[in-house]
């Protein structure tokens, strides 16, 4: 059970992340001020760095934090269908569709100023990348055993990072590129299955 001390603690880091995201979204990445997320919350700015390090690591707190926000939704889409492939076309037009509207995405992208921020989907997200692969990987292996784990680790992997690459550098439709990716993995997951 955990304790009064742990509870506060969490509310109080919830707290910052949600006062941080409140200031990435208004005002982008380079206007996040530690004392800002402090002030909001009613602590110092030496709290802040104690709970985050830096105004990195509060990105990247706030980042994880939406990530798994995130995966809640994609994952539902993967559980709705029994096919993986059908999943699997479901899970990527839900995610695309949600990045798109998806405040901390579009402040990481389109803000001026936050060219570090996007470096969280692109040459510094591995993070993002890492935590995605872990929770989307235990859940298709859990949803579809009958996929061989390395196949449902490829897999995931390769649509994440299609996913990612759309995000960052949208193209076409979200329905066309989840179709797209399932036509591309579908045929190696069934033969595979089958073998």
């Amino acid at each position: 059970m955990e304790s009064f001390a742990e509870r506060t603690k969490r509310r109080l880091r919830d707290e910052l992340l949600d006062a941080a995201y409140d200031a990435i979204v208004s005002g982008g990445y380079d206007e996040l001020r530690m004392a800002d997320v402090g002030r909001r919350t009613g602590v110092s700015r030496q709290t802040v760095y104690n709970e985050f390090g830096d105004k990195w690591g509060v990105l990247e707190a706030v980042a994880a934090r939406e990530t798994e926000r995130f995966l809640v939704d994609v994952n539902e889409a993967l559980s709705a269908h029994a096919d993986p492939i059908d999943g699997l076309r479901a899970a990527v037009e839900r995610a695309l569709n949600l990045a798109a509207d998806n405040p901390l995405v579009k402040a990481a992208l389109g803000q001026p100023g936050s060219d570090q921020a996007s470096q969280l989907l692109t040459t510094r997200g591995q993070q993002v990348l890492e935590l995605c692969q872990q929770r989307l990987g235990i859940h298709v292996r859990e949803h579809w055993p009958e996929v061989p784990a390395e196949d449902a680790t490829a897999c995931v992997d390769v649509a994440l990072r299609v996913v990612l690459s759309h995000i960052v550098n949208p193209g076409a439709a979200p329905a066309a590129v989840a179709e797209q990716i399932a036509q591309v993995l579908g045929p190696f997951l069934t033969s595979r299955r089958q073998v």
